[in-house]
Order: structure tokens, then C-alpha cells, then sequence
């Protein structure tokens, strides 16, 4: 056994190094808060208001905070000799030695350069001061707050002159975008969209990641963009950081319920009962039950939406890191959103400063489910159902009615389709800028763009189509790739000498697309369970369900531009500028444009006549005048195109047929579009009051058209040429006041408000022609098949085509049945309506489609730390097909109608005649919209160590409508423009939002 040892340590000596090890400790602390010296202190500007979000960063170190909302900041520092750096965006950067304090308040000054405001133009930016353009800017401070699912958002009606339209309570809806106006029939009718200059979608970007959105309205601005300019430009640049700043993160989030903002009024069950009783023949036997088959294929929608910023980083290299999560779920059931959004924007500087390397990426990736055709028309089945009859029969199946054409169940329908759309999106780009010699620099970009898509698809053996056609399911597989390359070369020389300056501008652009694709489709399937994931296993080769199909196509894009501005004496501005741009899309004869552009600007409050006057801070008229272009859709339009269809019996065997799709056309070309704006900026009373006032006059010329002609020659017997002629005119006002500004209470107000009116002036030539001076366009939709507008030279575009009602006939000896519309004809006479009278020579014009004038309005109130924002949005002078009413506020249809189709019509008696498309159902479109209000409070969070700033806000959108339109929503989501104004009966209703949401700054 081991034996045990003991040791005796002495009292004493245990003691003394006790003693030492706590002074050591006690020093060690002492010193320690010496070294790590903590300073406090206030932020404020020159009238001793608070800056909130300044950064204060410990000079060459990582080390910094934000101040708070009342502008108080604490920070520790790692060296008791280092000096704070204070950066705000608008203010002169200040560096303050702190050695032997504890508390630093500091006063920021504006800084002369930034009260310039700066504006992004193309390839570019350009002090607001100098714009001689109509060009809008709205930066961040100015954004609308709450529920934001995509840029467009951010500054609806904030833009004089832009129109953007949703109207569809679709998850995965996107707005309809158009600027002054349609300038093309068969082109495409939205701005084009650039993301820090690289062309994008407006939907890609992360709301929180945008710093500004500026749009390049007249073609004097957009005209260094080609062909691609008419239609205007939307320039969204993002956050990112150009200076030393301390690292920072910031979370926000919001949580929104939506429901839908208006519900037609279609007869229900105690209703349907109700009539019964009273001796009414309806179209339904009582089933039995009380069904709300709304209600069956609705919820509640729930957005939650997170996204979290990371920025940091020294003079030398800093970042921006930003991640976005969007769930949403639509008001229908199998609808949804899933977008995950990631950026990262980097910036580094070497060679003495002499080369700036930019590197930014975007990776996205969005997930869909139903589509809005499909919920759209289940929802049409849900309006039009027997709400006597139960969803499911007694044993289980769904209660189906074969009896009735065109009528389902719309449960059915929802639960019995598979879904998924699936996208993704990747963005690369690298700036490189080199600064050659004192103001002269060479910049490169290039980008690579990718986006890919799937769209799996499939029906279950219980769906109704498949029951009536008596299969046993179908699915499809579809996917789409484009890839995008994209270059751009540019060198800029900016020279100041004395009353003289000017900056010249030259570079060149690339750009290479490529788009390719495939889908496959069967049916007749085993199982239910395979859904789109094994096409193979169905037979529907057998029932001419079953197909495959593949496409790939390209095309090209180049272009050389330069632009000189050029100021004398800080009074007047001149810009010239032209693009020379090629595209694989035109002709052999045509392969090449120029688009000029020339503008000037008049500082008229910096003349001696007005520079002592105080009350004028800003008095600049503006002219301008460039040409600008709409490039075709498709690639290949010039070339002759065959395709392989049905078969022919050659050398005893079956051999596919070949036959032509297009006829070649060697002069082909973009549509051109010259522009002539004036404009009047303005600024009153310390600019207590500003904004601007534009007039323009945009000619559209060998606007894009399919003629007939004759085979032979031609292989095929339609071309499409550039033929046609139009014009729009209008003018926008932008008013900014600020109507009270006290030392705790400010009013900021901002109106918008337009017009613009179209006209067709040619759509034919010596070469190519149209059958008189007008076609018919447009249609109401099965069964009742009638053309709705008219495309007329001389006229606008959108005009509604029609017979004009004006009474029913009706009498007491007259019989129910026998109830007609009495229309009035373009003489003034008036007669029953019979068959023969749907022609042309009885028609005439209802009304037009497209709103004359646009108008919004915001207002924004903060007291303290409170504030409210108020968006209102309008339309005026425009009439809507409401189709809703015309196919079921009739009491001789088959099926469910609407409450109001036992209404009397024109104040007499109710209607007794079959669905027609008359002048009745074409309303008066007007209307205001409570578009969007925030409430917010902005929290001291100062004692908190970590939290710099909290924001809390409460917000509602699409709160409130003002119209005499009867139909859902008079906010019309619709992009062709010989359509204009029609309002789908089955479109997926428009929904209202409430939501909470919150931000973080640590």
C-alpha cells in the first residue's frame, strides 16, 4: 500500500501571493481603463438638430458605432491617443482627437457638394443642378414604407408620368409599368431597367438593398440607350459603401395580412331561396346546402418578410452584404411567393487610389405556385356555382354538374392541380475604373447574368378535365434558360476652366443573349402520385396529349456612344449626345441606327436680375430633343422561318411536312421615336416650396405591323414591316411643399400629377396597307364573342367600339321575355335592338380605356418621434368594360349571377335579354386610391449597449377606394395596348394589407 504524503504550505507565503496576484489584478483593471478610453457624446447639425445613423469609427481601426435617433452615440476605445472619424451622406466627414475626453459632441456641416443633389444618368451621374432632362429622382428618405414586394413599389406615384398598375391580389403578380404613354403596338410597352447599369428585371432587386430609382423620362436623357430607350429608363442603383465606415447590421422585418379588398356580390343561398319563393325561375335546383364557394378556395394571405445588411469597412476596402427572405401566401389556396435574395457589393481602392475595383453579386431564387389563369378561373367557377349544392357528394367525390358547359367545381380545380414555378437568378459584375491623369478616367464592366426556370405542372385523375375526358391525368415539364453577357467600355474627361466646364464621355457596349429552352407533356398515367416527375410512365402518345418540344435562339447587341456637357459660368448647360447601335434582330439593310440627342438648361435665378432675390432658390428652364428607339421582340423576325408540320405520303412512307411561319424582310428595323421636351425647374422660399413643370411631344415612326400579302410571291401570307405613325403629347407637374416646419413638427407634401394623349397617325404605307383606315381589336371573351375596340388613324389608341344603349323596351302590355336593349344609332336615331344590327355601321365610339390624367399625392407628418405617411394614387378621364357585370348581371343566364341582375335597368324594369356587349357595361373608370399609410415610432434605444436605433411602424396598403366603377377594383392590370380598359371577369380580385413591421440597427 501506498503510502500517503502530505504537504504543509506556509500561512504566510499562501497570504503574500494572494496579495500580489489581487494588486496585479487591481493595476491590470486600472491601466485597462486607461487604455480603453470610453467616449459619449451628441451628434447635430448646424441648427442643432439630432443626426441619426452617423458613423463614428475609431481612425484605422474596425471599430465604431451609429448614433442613435436623437443623435447620442458611446463608444470604447482601443488607443487612448486615436481619433474618432464622423461620415454622414450630405455632410463633411470630421476627424476629432479625443486624448483625454470623455465626452466629444460634434456639429456636422453640410457639405456644398452634396446640396447639389446628384442624380444617376445614363452611364453616369450628374449634379441635379446641371440636368438639362427630364429626369426624376427618388432617393431612399422618399421611398414608400410597409408591405414593398418589388422597386415599383417603392415609388408609386412619386413620378409624374409613370404609370404603375397591378390590380391582381396574385402572390406572384407583377405591375404593368408604362411612361407617357404606349408608343408601340406590337413592342414591348415597359422602361427599360437597369440595376447599377447592367439590364435587369424590377422585380430581382431586394427593396432594402435600394439606395435610389431614377427615371430618364424624355429621349434627350434616354437616347444614349438606343433602342432601347423609348419607352424610357428606370435606373435603380443599390447601397453600398464608397468611405471608411463602422461596421454595422441592420435587421428589418415586417409581418402583412391580406384579404380581398372587394368581394362581387353574387347571389348566396338564402337568396337563391328567397326569389324561389316568390315565384322567380332560377337556372338551379335547391341542392340542399348553403356553400360560400369563395370562401371554399380563399384564406387569409400572411407575408413575412426578413432581411438582413451587414457594411463595414476602411477607406481602403469596405462591403455591403444583404440577405432577403420573402414568404407569402396568396388570399387563394395552393398560391404562394418564396424569394431568397443574397448580394454582396465590395469596393477597394490601390495604386494610391489611381484603381477602383467594384465586385458585386446577386443570387435570387423565387418559388411559385398556382398560376393566376388557374386560380382565376377557379375563382370564375366560384362566382358562378349553385350555392345550394355541397362540395363533396356523400361519398367523397366532388359534386361535378356534366349537365352545364363550362361549369366545375372550383375546389376541385385547386386541390386537384400541381404547381410549381421555380426560378433563379445570378448576377455578376465587375467594375474596374482607372484614373489616368487628373480628370480623365477609364472605366470596364462586365456582367454575366443567368437565369433559369421550371415549370412542373400536373392535373390528378380527379381533376375535371380529366373526368369529362376520361383520363387518368395529365403533367408537363417545361425549363428556360437565358444567359447574358454584357460589356461596357467607357472613358470620361472632366475639365474645369474657370467659367468653362465640361466633361466628355465615349464608350462602347456588348451585349450577347441567349435563350433556350424545353417542354415535354404526356398523360394517361398509372398513378397520381408521380405528378410532373415521370413523364415516361403516361400513354398519352395514343390521345394526342403527348408532345415534346425544344427552342434555343440568340442574339446580339452593340453599340458606341459618347456625350460632351458642357457649363458656362454656372448659368447655362448644354448636352449633345448619340448612340450608333447594331442589332442581329434588324434587316440585312438596316442593321445599324444613330439616335441623337441634344438639351440646354437656363439657370435664370443666377442672372443679376434675379440673384439677390432670396425668396427664388431655384428658377432653370430646360429644352430637349433626342430620338430613341423600340427594338423587335423576337430574334429571326427578318428571316424566312420554316417549321416541320403533319405528314405527306412520298416513296411509300409518311414524311413530315415543311412549311414557311414568316417572310423574310431585309428592312426590318427598330421603331423610332423622336421626343421634344421643356421644362421649368422651380424652388421658392428656401425651397419651402419646388418641384418642376414638363411639356413633351413624342413621334413614333415605322412602328412595327402584321399586313396581308399575297401568295405568291410571298411564301407566306403575312409580314410584319415597319409601317405605322403615332403620336403622344402631354405634360407633369411635380410639386414639393412644406406646408409647417417647427422645431418638433414637420409637414413635408409631394403631388404629382399628368397627362398625356395618344393618337395613331398612320398604320399604312405605299408598300403595305390595312383594309381601310381602321381594325377591330380586342374581345369580350366566349360566349359572348364581339370585338370591343377600334384601332382608327386619327384616333387614340384604346377607344372602345360598340353599340350604344340607351333604354329597354318595356310597356305593360309588353312580356317579360320580349325585354330588349333600344340602342342609339351614329345619326341619333334610335331603334330595338335585333341580330342584324351588330355591324360596323351601327357602331360608334364608347369611350376610351386609357386614363387621360394620372395623379398621387403624399404627404408625410413627424412629430418627434413619431411619423405618419399618407401615399394617395388616382386616374381620371377613362372608361371600364366591366365584364363581370355584362356576362352575369343577367337574369337568363345558366348559372349563379350577380345580386344586381334583378336590378331594373335605366330605372325601369329588369332585363330579359341574353348577355350582350352594349354601352351599359362600360363605366366611367375614375378613381383615388388610400394607397398606402404608415404609422411609425422611432425608439431611444440608448441604453441599450448593441441596438443603435429601432424603428416600429403599423402600415396598410390599398385601404380605401373612391370611384363610381361597380366593379372590383378600377386599378386595371393590362399590357396590350389595343385592349385597354377591360376588366377581366375572372381575374384574381385585388387584396388589402395590413402589416407590422420592425428595424434594427446594431
Amino acid at each position: 500500500m501506498k503510502p500517503t504524503t502530505h504537504v504543509f504550505k506556509s500561512t504566510a507565503t499562501s497570504s503574500h501571493r494572494d496579495k500580489m496576484f489581487f494588486t496585479i489584478l487591481f493595476l491590470f483593471v486600472v491601466f485597462s481603463s486607461f487604455s480603453q478610453q470610453k467616449i459619449s457624446g451628441k451628434i447635430t447639425d448646424a441648427n442643432n438638430i439630432p443626426i441619426p445613423g452617423v458613423s463614428v469609427l475609431e481612425k484605422n481601426t474596425s471599430n465604431g458605432v451609429v448614433s442613435d435617433f436623437d443623435g447620442n452615440f458611446q463608444i470604447t476605445l482601443k488607443n487612448k491617443d486615436s481619433k474618432l472619424v464622423f461620415s454622414y451622406m450630405g455632410f463633411l466627414t470630421q476627424e476629432i482627437a479625443v486624448l483625454n475626453k470623455n465626452v466629444v459632441n460634434v456639429a456636422l456641416q453640410e457639405s456644398k457638394e452634396e446640396l447639389n443633389e446628384v442624380v444617376v444618368v445614363g452611364y453616369g451621374t450628374q449634379k441635379k443642378s446641371r440636368v438639362t432632362s427630364a429626369i426624376a429622382s427618388v432617393k431612399e428618405k422618399d421611398f414608400t414604407r410597409g408591405a414593398i414586394n418589388d422597386a415599383s413599389d417603392l415609388i408609386k406615384g412619386k413620378v409624374a408620368g409613370l404609370s404603375i398598375n397591378n390590380g391582381s391580389g396574385d402572390p406572384g403578380s407583377t405591375p404593368n409599368i408604362t411612361l407617357r404613354g404606349f408608343s408601340t403596338l406590337k413592342g414591348g410597352t415597359g422602361p427599360l431597367v437597369l440595376i447599377n447599369g447592367v439590364p435587369g428585371s424590377i422585380d430581382t432587386v431586394a427593396p432594402n438593398e435600394i439606395a435610389s430609382i431614377d427615371v430618364l423620362k424624355d429621349a434627350s436623357a434616354a437616347a444614349i440607350y438606343g433602342t432601347r430607350g423609348a419607352n424610357g429608363v428606370i435606373l435603380i442603383t443599390t447601397k453600398t459603401v464608397n468611405s471608411e465606415i463602422a461596421p454595422t447590421i441592420t435587421y428589418s422585418t415586417f409581418a402583412t395580412t391580406s384579404s380581398f379588398a372587394n368581394k362581387a356580390k353574387f347571389l348566396d343561398a338564402s337568396q337563391q331561396r328567397s326569389l324561389r319563393a316568390q315565384g322567380v325561375t332560377l337556372p338551379f335546383t335547391d341542392g340542399g346546402a348553403s356553400t360560400d364557394w369563395l370562401d371554399e378556395i380563399s384564406r387569409t394571405g400572411f407575408t413575412q418578410n426578413h432581411n438582413l445588411a451587414l457594411k463595414g469597412g476602411t477607406a481602403k476596402t469596405n462591403y455591403i452584404v444583404n440577405l432577403n427572405y420573402v414568404n407569402q401566401t396568396g388570399a387563394f389556396i395552393n398560391t404562394y411567393n418564396k424569394e431568397y435574395r443574397f448580394s454582396f457589393d465590395v469596393n477597394h481602392t490601390m495604386f494610391n487610389d489611381k484603381l477602383k475595383i467594384n465586385l458585386s453579386l446577386l443570387n435570387g431564387t423565387q418559388d411559385m405556385g398556382l398560376e393566376e389563369p388557374i386560380t382565376a378561373y377557379a375563382y370564375r367557377q366560384a362566382m358562378i356555382r349553385n350555392p345550394t349544392a355541397p362540395v363533396y357528394n356523400p361519398n367523397g367525390t366532388y359534386n361535378e354538374d356534366s349537365g352545364k358547359l363550362q361549369y366545375y367545381n372550383p375546389v376541385a380545380i385547386l386541390n386537384e392541380t400541381t404547381q410549381d414555378r421555380n426560378s433563379t437568378w445570378q448576377r455578376f459584375t465587375a467594375n474596374l475604373t482607372l484614373d489616368l491623369l487628373p480628370g480623365w478616367d477609364v472605366s470596364a464592366q462586365l456582367s454575366k447574368n443567368k437565369n433559369t426556370g421550371l415549370n412542373g405542372y400536373a392535373e390528378s385523375k380527379q381533376h375535371y378535365s380529366n373526368t369529362i375526358n376520361k383520363r387518368n391525368g395529365v403533367a408537363s415539364r417545361s425549363t428556360g434558360v437565358t444567359d447574358n453577357d454584357y460589356v461596357e467600355i467607357t472613358s470620361k474627361y472632366h475639365k474645369d476652366l474657370g467659367k468653362h466646364d465640361f466633361t466628355v464621355l465615349g464608350g462602347y457596349s456588348y451585349q450577347y443573349t441567349v435563350n433556350q429552352g424545353f417542354e415535354a407533356r404526356n398523360s394517361d398515367f398509372p398513378t397520381d402520385a408521380f405528378s410532373y416527375n415521370n413523364l415516361e410512365a403516361g400513354n398519352g402518345l395514343s390521345d394526342g396529349i403527348g408532345f415534346m418540344d425544344s427552342y434555343k435562339n440568340d442574339s446580339k447587341l452593340i453599340g458606341f456612344f459618347g456625350r460632351l456637357n458642357y457649363n458656362f459660368d454656372n448659368k447655362y448647360d448644354l448636352l449633345f449626345s448619340i448612340r450608333r447601335e447594331g442589332s442581329s434582330k434588324f434587316g440585312d439593310n438596316h442593321k445599324w441606327g444613330n439616335f441623337p440627342a441634344v438639351s440646354a438648361g437656363w439657370s435664370i435665378n443666377k442672372e443679376s436680375f434675379l440673384k439677390d432675390v432670396a425668396a427664388i432658390n431655384t428658377l432653370k428652364l430646360r429644352g430637349g430633343y433626342g430620338e430613341t428607339g423600340v427594338i423587335p421582340n423576337d430574334p429571326y423576325m427578318s428571316m424566312t422561318l420554316y417549321k416541320y408540320d403533319g405528314y405527306f405520303f412520298s416513296n411509300g412512307k409518311w414524311v413530315k411536312g415543311l412549311e414557311p411561319v414568316s417572310n423574310p424582310n431585309p428592312d426590318l428595323r427598330w421603331e423610332k421615336t423622336a421626343e421634344v421636351n421643356i421644362g421649368l425647374d422651380f424652388g421658392f422660399f428656401d425651397n419651402r416650396i419646388s418641384g418642376s413643370f414638363d411639356i413633351y411631344n413624342k413621334k413614333t415612326s415605322d412602328m412595327l405591323w402584321d399586313y396581308a400579302v399575297p401568295t405568291p410571291p410571298y411564301l407566306f401570307p403575312q409580314i410584319t414591316a415597319n409601317v405605322g405613325k403615332m403620336e403622344n403629347k402631354g405634360f407633369e407637374i411635380l410639386l414639393n411643399t412644406i406646408p409647417v416646419k417647427t422645431k418638433d413638427f414637420v409637414w413635408n407634401s409631394s403631388m404629382t400629377f399628368s397627362h398625356n394623349k395618344n393618337k395613331l397617325t398612320s398604320l399604312s404605307n405605299d408598300l403595305y396597307k390595312i383594309e381601310g383606315d381602321f381594325l377591330n381589336t380586342g374581345n369580350t371573351g366566349d360566349p359572348i364573342s364581339f370585338e370591343t375596340h377600334r384601332l382608327e388613324v386619327g384616333q387614340s389608341i384604346g377607344n372602345f367600339w360598340g353599340l350604344k344603349s340607351v333604354d329597354i323596351t318595356w310597356a305593360s302590355s309588353v312580356p317579360e321575355e320580349d325585354r330588349k336593349w333600344i340602342v342609339e344609332l351614329p345619326d341619333g336615331t334610335r331603334k330595338t335592338l335585333t341580330t342584324e344590327m351588330y355591324n360596323d355601321a351601327n357602331k360608334q365610339y364608347l369611350g376610351n380605356g386609357i386614363p387621360q390624367y394620372y395623379a398621387g399625392w403624399t404627404n408625410t407628418f413627424t412629430y418627434k418621434k413619431f411619423d405618419l405617411s399618407v401615399v394617395l394614387t388616382g386616374a381620371f378621364d377613362f372608361q371600364i368594360l366591366n365584364t363581370q357585370r355584362m356576362f352575369y348581371e343577367n337574369p337568363t343566364i345558366a348559372y349563379n349571377m350577380l345580386e344586381s341582375a334583378y336590378d331594373k335597368v335605366y330605372g325601369k324594369e329588369i332585363l330579359n335579354y341574353n348577355q350582350t356587349y352594349v354601352s351599359y357595361y362600360v363605366e366611367q373608370g375614375d378613381y383615388v386610391k388610400v394607397d398606402n399609410v404608415t404609422f411609425s415610432y422611432n425608439f431611444d434605444v440608448t441604453p441599450f449597449k448593441i441596438i443603435n436605433a429601432m424603428r416600429l411602424y403599423v402600415s396598410g396598403n390599398n385601404l380605401a377606394t373612391f370611384t363610381k366603377y361597380k366593379g372590383l377594383d378600377p386599378e386595371i392590370k393590362r399590357q396590350d395596348p389595343l385592349s385597354q380598359g377591360m376588366d377581366g371577369r375572372d381575374k384574381y380580385p385585388s387584396t388589402r394589407g395590413i402589416t407590422l413591421g420592425l428595424n434594427v440597427t446594431f
